[in-house]
């Protein structure tokens, strides 16, 4: 396609759009609607068909199914059309560390900036710009950079990008929000690139289409939303990471006097430097629920590793954590110092009696043990001491469960706010804490959409399918509102969309 036909279209694509504003009003214009969220799309697979140890997302092909599902359920019902709305961490930018390293991904790399207008940035400039850390943990925010990583996560996984082209090409629509690991989606130029390439994909469906036409349709059918929006004024969308407060970003979007990097939220940089570095010893670390397991398991399966991780915690808080979210790591600090602490004076008072004739150098005056007795006690001291042992083990664990960061597991209080505030909204929706749940109150819904990657169970060991491939989907109803039911899921060996069990636990 000619540069300057992409550049006019682009220019146009946000002109019709309330994306920017807080809360965003859209109309779904008499289509059903399917809510989903937390994708978590990483760099995929890579040419050897492995994945690498930070991707979550494996649910192309099922994803795929259930949109074709959707579309052959909306067909038979005589309707035309669809919205998918993707709730936040569609991408997840943070988990994608792979950097350029060839000439030839340098030169893509270039190509796919100037698809987007980004004329600057030559290879050698782009080689010469890439950091030792950046090397490292992966490349930092700049907009320029976030079209990397999201190119690499649309190689990375062309079935599903292929699926949201087909969405398209069947006269359906795509709605996405923010989320914190997608805090990316804030550029215009990397928006743009998702529509971009969802055109090339659009043009292998219609190949007698040109690509200005095909550009122009998925212009027409894409929306990207900043925070939060209400469909036809009855349902409430919003990623909810604003509610954790480790999750939320403190002052304005970008910072920094050229505003040309993001303001990521505290947890994002916990997730960049230190979860990524251990999911790739232990994939899916970060995936086990409860949460406050992760690092019990840790210490259990490695407690060395673990002791490493609590112990680099100072250095490296010290070194990335920017100085507005100080006050962030002062908490969690003191927990560690203090999960630290309590356990070394523990030790100390249980080794203090052979410590001492150590240091006193009367360590060889201890006398034998004599007899049967004496052989048993000794045996049993040495049991003690191994339990004793473990058993600091797990409390130094469980105080560092207790003081570590985590995103809260239930979003209901601000969901009931929100039905305050929004009155005609019938269904208040969140995602972000990958935990799906539902409560009713009075004739109005909360439902939490929960994800679309592997949840490990740390009391099982086992993977929760019941967890997995959650979503809602409001059809509409003769009056033309839409009907909201209890939470679903999609099963994929059985091909359909069923009601999601959900057990509540006290």
């Amino acid at each position: 396609m000619i540069v300057d036909e992409v550049l006019r279209l682009l220019g146009t694509s946000e002109e019709r759009a309330p994306d920017r504003t807080p809360l965003a009003r859209i109309a779904a214009k008499g289509r059903d609607v399917v809510i989903i969220s937390d994708l978590h799309v990483g760099g995929g697979m890579n040419a050897a068909g492995i994945f690498g140890g930070t991707e979550n997302f494996f649910a192309d092909t099922s994803l795929a199914r259930m949109l074709r599902y959707v579309d052959g359920r909306i067909a038979e019902k005589g309707k035309r059309a669809g919205l998918l709305v993707i709730n936040g961490d569609f991408v997840d930018f943070l988990r994608i560390v792979a950097v350029p390293a060839t000439d030839d991904e340098f030169h893509a790399w270039e190509m796919a900036l100037r698809s987007v207008g980004i004329t600057d940035r030559p290879a050698d400039l782009l080689r010469a710009g890439i950091t030792a850390t950046e090397k490292d943990v992966g490349l930092k925010t700049h907009d320029f950079k976030s079209i990397w990583k999201l190119d690499a996560a649309i190689r990375g996984h062309p079935a599903l990008f292929a699926a949201l082209a087909g969405w398209i090409h069947r006269n359906h629509t795509l709605l996405i929000l923010k989320g914190n690991h997608d805090l990316e989606w804030h550029w215009k130029p990397v928006r743009d690139y998702l529509r971009v390439a969802l055109a090339e994909r659009l043009n292998l469906i219609r190949p007698r289409a040109t690509p200005g036409a095909c550009l122009k349709a998925v212009i027409g059918a894409v929306t990207f939303v900043d925070d939060a929006c209400i469909i036809d004024e009855q349902v409430y969308v919003e990623h909810g990471h604003r509610y954790d407060r480790f999750s939320t970003v403190v002052g304005a979007p970008t910072w920094g006097k050229t505003g040309r990097e993001l303001n990521i939220p505290f947890g994002s940089f916990f997730n960049r430097y230190l979860v990524n570095r251990l999911e790739l010893i232990y994939p899916f670390l970060d995936n086990v629920r409860p949460r406050q397991n992760v690092l019990h398991i840790l210490m259990r399966e490695r407690f060395f590793l673990g002791v490493k991780v609590l112990l680099s915690y100072v250095p490296f808080t010290l070194k990335m954590i920017p100085k507005r979210y100080a006050r962030f790591v002062l908490k969690p600090l003191f927990g560690y110092l203090l999960a630290l602490g309590l356990p070394l004076v523990a030790v100390l008072a249980l080794w203090g009696n052979r410590l001492l004739p150590l240091l006193s150098g009367s360590a060889m005056e201890t006398p034998a043990p004599q007899g049967v007795w004496g052989v048993v006690l000794q045996y049993g001291s040495g049991v003690l001491k191994d339990t004793g042992v473990l058993f600091i083990g797990y409390v130094l664990s469980r105080l560092v469960a207790y003081f570590q960061l985590a995103e809260p597991d239930d979003l209901a209080e601000p969901a009931e706010k929100k039905m305050t505030d929004y009155p005609g909204c019938t269904l208040v929706t969140f995602g972000h804490t990958h935990n799906p749940e539902q409560r009713r109150i009075g004739d109005r819904w909360y439902i939490n959409s929960g994800t679309w990657i592997p949840i490990i169970e740390s009391s099982s060991g086992a993977l929760r399918a019941d967890k997995t491939y959650a979503l809602m989907y409001l059809e509409r109803e003769e009056d033309g509102r839409l009907a909201v039911r209890p939470l679903q899921r999609w099963n994929d060996d059985a091909g359909r969309i069923e009601e999601l069990v959900i057990v509540e636990r006290k």
